[in-house]
C-alpha cells in the first residue's frame, strides 16, 4: 500500500484553516467567470485555488489513498441548478460553497493519515501551482487503476508489485459484474448500513429539511409582503390607530427578518452537514466497493492457479508419455530393418495397433497409400512404403480409413498437420510451455500471498476509518441537533419579545386614553 510521504516541516493546524476571501474572476477572451478562494493557516501561509482544482485534489487524495473515507467537498452546481432554482445572485451559493470547502480542509487537518500527506500540505502552501503538484510525485507515479499490480512507473508500487517483475500479466483483474463467492460476513452488514435504504431515508431526510427552508424562505417573504401592506394602510388612517397599524407592520417585518436569519442560521449549522452525511454514505459505499473487488481479485488469482495447474499436470504427463515413446522408438531402430511389406503385415496383425492415432504429416501419411485405394488382387507387399518410416507409422497404417472416417476426426487430424507443419518442434514447444507455467504459478502464489496479506491490512485501516467517522458524525451531529434547537429557541424568543413590546405599547396607550 502507498506510505504518505511525510512533510519536511509538520504543520500544526489546531483548526486554523481559514478560507477568507472568494473572488470571482473573467477568463480573457470570454465572459465565462470562475471564482479563486485564499486559503491561510496559521503560519501565515496563503494559497489561492479554484473549485475545479479542490476537486482535483480530492479525486488524486482518492487515488491515493482507496481505503480512506475523503471528506467530501460541496457538489458542482450545474446551469440546470440556476435555471431551476431561478438563482439571480450567486453570492449566496459562493458563500455556501466556501464554507464547505473549508470544513473539508478541517477535516482532512484531523484525519491522523491524511494529515501527514505531503500532496495536502504543498495545497495549502501556494508555492506551487496544483497543476505543478499534480505533474509531480507521487500523483505522477499512481497507476491508472488501483487494482493493477503492474505499475507503469518504477517510482510508485504497491506491496505486490514490489516482489513481481512490471511487465507481468498474469494477475488477474475483476470485473465490476463480479459476485463474491466467500463474502465477509463483518462487511456485508456494513454493506447493508450504507445500502439504498440508507441512502434513500437520508436522501428523504435531506428533501424534507430543503422543503421546510423553502416554504420558511416563502413565509419570510409573506412576512414582508404583509408587513408593506400594514404600513400602506396606516397611511389611511389618522391619531393612534394609525401609530398602532404602523407598528404592527413593523413588527412583522420584524419576523420576517428574524425569518430569514433563522433560515441562513438553519442552512449553516444543520443542512450543511445533512448534505455532508448523504455524500458520505456514497463514500462509503465506494470503499467497501474497493475492498470487495480486491476480495474477488484473491480469489480470481486461486482459479488462476488452479487452473495452471490442471494444465501443468496435463503437459507434465505428455511429457512423460512422449520420452517413453522417444525411448520405445529407439530401441526399436537398434533392431535389424526388416523389409518394407513384412513390417506392413506383422503391422497388419498387431494387436496394439487399435491404440494409436497417427495424426500428424511429420509421422509420414503424405508417402503412405491408402489401403483403399489398391486394386484387389494387388498384394500388400506392393505397396511402396518409405524406407525411413517408423514402425508406428507402419503399424498405424492399416486402419488410418477408419481413423478418419468422421469429419471431427478429419478435423482434428487436419488441424494437427497443419499445427506440426508450423511447429518445428513440438517437444521443445511443450517444455517451453512447462517452464513458463512453472513461472507464472509462482508469480501467482506470490501475488496470493501478498495480497492476503494486503486485504487483512485493508480490513482493519478501512475499520479504523469507518470507526473514526462514527466517532466524528457523533460530534458533528449532537452539535447539529443543538444548533438546530437553539436556533428555533432564539426566533421564537425574538418574536414573542416583539409581539410583548408591541402589546405593551397598545395597553398603556388605551389606559392613557
Amino acid at each position: 500500500m502507498y506510505t504518505p510521504i511525510p512533510c519536511q516541516c509538520p504543520l500544526d493546524f489546531n483548526d486554523n484553516i481559514k478560507i477568507t476571501d472568494a473572488e470571482k474572476k473573467h477568463n480573457e477572451g470570454n465572459k465565462t467567470a470562475y471564482v479563486v478562494y485564499t486559503i491561510k493557516t496559521a503560519e501565515n501561509k496563503e494559497a489561492r485555488r479554484r473549485y475545479s482544482e479542490f476537486e482535483s485534489f480530492r479525486r488524486s487524495l482518492m487515488n491515493l489513498y482507496p481505503t480512506l473515507l475523503i471528506p467530501p467537498i460541496p457538489e458542482k452546481h450545474s446551469l440546470v441548478n440556476y435555471t431551476t432554482q431561478n438563482i439571480k445572485d450567486d453570492s449566496a451559493i459562493i458563500e455556501k460553497r466556501k464554507r464547505m470547502l473549508e470544513r473539508f480542509l478541517l477535516r482532512l487537518a484531523k484525519h491522523p493519515i491524511l494529515v501527514k500527506e505531503h500532496v495536502f500540505h504543498r495545497f495549502l502552501n501556494g508555492s506551487s501551482t496544483w497543476t505543478e503538484i499534480r505533474q509531480s510525485s507521487p500523483l505522477s507515479d499512481l497507476p491508472k487503476d488501483p487494482l493493477l499490480l503492474a505499475t507503469e512507473s518504477n517510482r510508485f508500487t504497491t506491496s505486490i508489485t514490489s516482489s513481481l517483475p512490471t511487465s507481468t500479466n498474469v494477475i488477474p483483474i475483476p470485473s465490476t459484474s463480479y459476485t463474491l463467492k466467500y463474502p465477509d460476513k463483518t462487511f456485508e452488514e456494513s454493506e447493508q448500513k450504507v445500502g439504498k435504504s440508507a441512502q434513500q431515508s437520508t436522501f428523504q431526510f435531506e428533501k424534507s429539511q430543503k422543503r421546510i427552508l423553502r416554504r420558511l424562505g416563502d413565509l419570510s417573504n409573506d412576512y414582508a409582503e404583509l408587513g408593506s401592506a400594514y404600513n400602506a394602510l396606516s397611511l389611511n388612517e389618522t391619531g393612534l390607530l394609525a401609530t398602532f397599524i404602523e407598528k404592527m407592520g413593523q413588527v412583522i417585518d420584524g419576523t420576517s427578518h428574524a425569518t430569514k436569519t433563522m433560515i441562513q442560521s438553519l442552512e449553516i449549522e444543520f443542512a450543511e452537514y445533512v448534505q455532508d452525511y448523504l455524500q458520505y454514505l456514497h463514500i462509503a459505499k465506494q470503499v467497501l466497493r474497493y475492498r470487495q473487488m480486491k476480495e474477488a481479485q484473491l480469489e480470481l488469482i486461486d482459479e488462476a492457479i488452479d487452473n495452471k495447474k490442471m494444465q501443468l499436470r496435463n503437459l507434465t504427463k505428455t511429457e512423460d508419455e512422449a520420452s517413453k515413446l522417444d525411448l520405445k522408438q529407439d530401441g526399436s531402430m537398434q533392431r535389424p530393418i526388416q523389409p518394407a511389406h513384412t513390417t506392413a503385415m506383422n503391422a497388419a496383425t498387431d494387436p496394439l495397433d487399435d491404440n494409436i492415432d497417427t495424426e500428424s504429416i511429420e509421422d509420414g501419411f503424405s508417402a503412405i497409400v491408402k489401403i483403399d485405394d489398391v486394386e484387389p488382387d494387388t498384394t500388400i507387399a506392393a505397396v511402396n512404403y518409405p524406407t525411413n518410416a517408423s514402425a508406428s507409422v507402419l503399424r498405424a497404417s492399416k486402419h488410418q480409413t477408419k481413423k478418419w472416417s468422421s469429419p471431427r476426426k478429419l478435423f482434428s487430424a487436419v488441424t494437427d498437420t497443419i499445427q506440426g507443419i508450423m511447429d518445428t518442434d513440438p517437444g521443445q514447444t511443450r517444455r517451453n510451455q512447462i517452464s513458463k507455467l512453472k513461472e507464472a504459478i509462482e508469480q501467482l502464489e506470490q501475488a496470493r500471498a501478498t495480497s492476503r496479506q494486503e486485504l487483512k491490512d485493508m480490513t482493519v485501516t478501512i475499520q479504523q476509518d469507518f470507526d473514526r467517522l462514527q466517532a466524528q458524525k457523533e460530534a458533528e451531529i449532537r452539535y447539529m441537533l443543538i444548533a438546530f434547537a437553539k436556533i428555533h429557541v432564539v426566533y421564537c424568543e425574538q418574536n414573542a419579545a416583539s409581539w410583548k413590546d408591541i402589546r405593551n405599547q397598545v395597553k398603556m396607550s388605551m389606559e392613557k386614553l
